[in-house]
Parts: C-alpha cells; sequence; structure tokens
C-alpha cells in the first residue's frame, strides 16, 4: 500500500483537475450557450426588424390610397398628364389652327358676303354698265349708210329710231328701243334702252348714242367717216367727252378679258396704245395709215373711270399725232382700249 497521505493528495489532485475540467467544460458550453442565444437574439431581432421595415413599406404604399393617398396620385396625376399634354401638343395645337382657319373662314365669307351685297346694291343704283361700275361701250363703224344717202348733199344723215335700235340689237340679238333719232353730227346723241351682253336674261339698261368718226379705211389723208359710239349711262362721262370731237377720229381693239382689271401704268398704257394703233385687228386698223414708232403718256388709266388720257404718238419722220385714249370696256369684244386720234395742234 502507499502512503496514505500521497493517495489521499492525489485523489485530491485529481478530483480537484476533475472539477476544473468539469467547471471548464461547464463554462465553455455556458458561454457558447450565451452567445448562440446572443446571436439568435441578434438575428430574431434583425429579422423582425426586417420585418418590421417591409411592413411599413408596405403599409406605405398602401395606406395612402385612403387619406395622405393623394400625395402619390398627385404626383403621379401630373406627370401622366404632362406625358398626354405632350402626346397630345401636336393634336391640341391642330385643333387650334383648325379652329382659327374655321374662324378666319368664317370670316372671309362673311366679309366676302357683306362686299357682294354692298357691290350689289351700288351696281343697282348705277346708271354705267353691266360690269360693276364701269361704263360699257359698243363701236359701231359700219352703219349701213349708202353711197346715195352719203353723196346727196342734202345735210347730215339722220338714223331713225328703227335704224338706230338694230345697230344695238344686232350684236346682241335683241331688241332695243330708241327714243328718237340720231343726227350724224357733233354733239349730236339719242337715248336707248337694251341689252348690256349676250345673256338673254341679265337685265336691260339705258345707252346713250353718240355721233362720233373714224378714220378713212383709206387713209388720213382722205379724211373721216361717220359711225357710232353707245354707252351705257344716260350720257357720255364728261371725262371722255374728248372723244365727240369733231377733229377725233377713233379707233380700238380688244386685248383680253382680263385687259384692265387692274389700273394700267402710264408705261403699261403706253405700250397697249401701241399695240392698238399698230394692230391689223382694230375696229378701224391704222397700222399703215402712218410710220408709228412709240406712244407716250401722260398717266396711268383705271378702267373703273371711263376717262381719257392724253397720249402722244411718234413717227419715224418725227413728227406726232395726239391722242386721247380711253378704257375699251367693250360689250361685244374683250376689253381692251378705244383711242382717239387727233392731229397735232387739233385736240
Amino acid at each position: 500500500m502507499g502512503d496514505p497521505l500521497i493517495t489521499a493528495r492525489k485523489s485530491s489532485s485529481t478530483s480537484t483537475t476533475s472539477t476544473t475540467e468539469t467547471t471548464c467544460t461547464t463554462s465553455t458550453t455556458a458561454g457558447l450557450a450565451r452567445r448562440l442565444r446572443t446571436g439568435m437574439a441578434l438575428a430574431a431581432g434583425a429579422a423582425l426588424l426586417g420585418l418590421s421595415a417591409c411592413g411599413a413599406a408596405d403599409t406605405g404604399a398602401e395606406t395612402p390610397s385612403a387619406g395622405g393617398s393623394s400625395a402619390q396620385e398627385q404626383t403621379t396625376a401630373p406627370s401622366a398628364g404632362a406625358e398626354e399634354s405632350a402626346d397630345g401638343s401636336d393634336e391640341d395645337t391642330g385643333s387650334a389652327e383648325d379652329s382659327g382657319s374655321a374662324t378666319d373662314g368664317e370670316a372671309d365669307e362673311q366679309d366676302g358676303a357683306g362686299a357682294d351685297e354692298g357691290a350689289g346694291d351700288e351696281g343697282d343704283g348705277q346708271d354705267s354698265g353691266a360690269s360693276g361700275d364701269r361704263t360699257r361701250i359698243l363701236l359701231v363703224t359700219d352703219l349701213g349708210i349708202t353711197e346715195e344717202e352719203d353723196t346727196t348733199g342734202d345735210g347730215p344723215i339722220v338714223l331713225e329710231n328703227d335704224r338706230l335700235a338694230a345697230l344695238l340689237g344686232d350684236p346682241f340679238g335683241s331688241t332695243v328701243e330708241c327714243a328718237e333719232p340720231l343726227t350724224l353730227e357733233t354733239g349730236s346723241t339719242s337715248g336707248c334702252v337694251g341689252p348690256t351682253s349676250l345673256d338673254d336674261t341679265a337685265p336691260t339698261r339705258e345707252w346713250v348714242a353718240s355721233a362720233v368718226y373714224v378714220p378713212h379705211e383709206d387713209g388720213f389723208e382722205h379724211g373721216y367717216r361717220s359711225a357710232v359710239l353707245f354707252s351705257t349711262g344716260v350720257e357720255l362721262p364728261a371725262g371722255a367727252s374728248a372723244l365727240t370731237q369733231g377733229n377725233v377720229s377713233l379707233t380700238g381693239v380688244g386685248m383680253g378679258s382680263m385687259f384692265g382689271a387692274e389700273p394700267l401704268s402710264a408705261e403699261e398704257l403706253e405700250e397697249a396704245t401701241f399695240q392698238t394703233l399698230t394692230s391689223d385687228n382694230a375696229y378701224v386698223p391704222v397700222a399703215d395709215m402712218a410710220d408709228w414708232t412709240g406712244v407716250t403718256c401722260e398717266d396711268g388709266m383705271d378702267f373703273d373711270d371711263f376717262a381719257t388720257v392724253d397720249c402722244t404718238a411718234e413717227l419715224a419722220d418725227g413728227g406726232y399725232w395726239q391722242l386721247k385714249v380711253a378704257p375699251g370696256t367693250f360689250a361685244d369684244n374683250d376689253q381692251g382700249l378705244l383711242v382717239g386720234i387727233g392731229s397735232p395742234g387739233d385736240l
């Protein structure tokens, strides 16, 4: 047997060691358990926090729809509105433009209607021609005068009512009435009533027949011959009275339906007058009666005013002829010019 004291110490030592190990083991286990609990608690806390955050987020997204909802909707609505505005801007603009166009169109129609009504009222109150307020004219150069009538020497030839009426009515194929005969001498006139166009439904108007002269077909050196100038109205406008003077012979030519629709400048009138003097289609052609080289006019011409403009025709030999040029608002022809030709110093 060993020493009991030593054995007891060993046992005590062993027991102590064992107790110490047990204590360490227990301590270690307790520490791990605490750490585990702490970790689990932290994890659980984090999970709870995460769930709380998610719940708050979900609740926040849903809750506004009841009360503060409108904040989200108000923010979203303008966005949608802005997109619609951007997408529909062209349509809105187009609608505005269409509306403006319609408004302008309605205004134009109203203005046009007013203008037409005004023009109609004014035209009805005028004695002048059928084309608005313009004087219409008809130059008759062939009066059907026989050689016997022309050489009787019994004074001026007189055109009886029926004969004068036929001169105005034949171009229109209509019946005309004239109040009295027309004596073919300077200053003589007669009133008639007849059409102003080939349209059978057009109303008749008053005309005045004026005795005038045209160049002799054989040339200026042979003098003049009688003709009749019909013009709408009860008398020839005062501004055109020079056309009926005894020292003036008339000719003219149509130049187109739109000629004279706008006022002519002096340069345009000069060119058109020169064309009249040199045209083979004139009422009385005078192209070969003089060596025309050019025309100078003092002013332009407005076809709404039946009045003469002073012009001068130049000749190749340095001479000239004085002219009285009037609007050619012919009732039986296209619009053109009516040209009164006088010798130098006569007009």
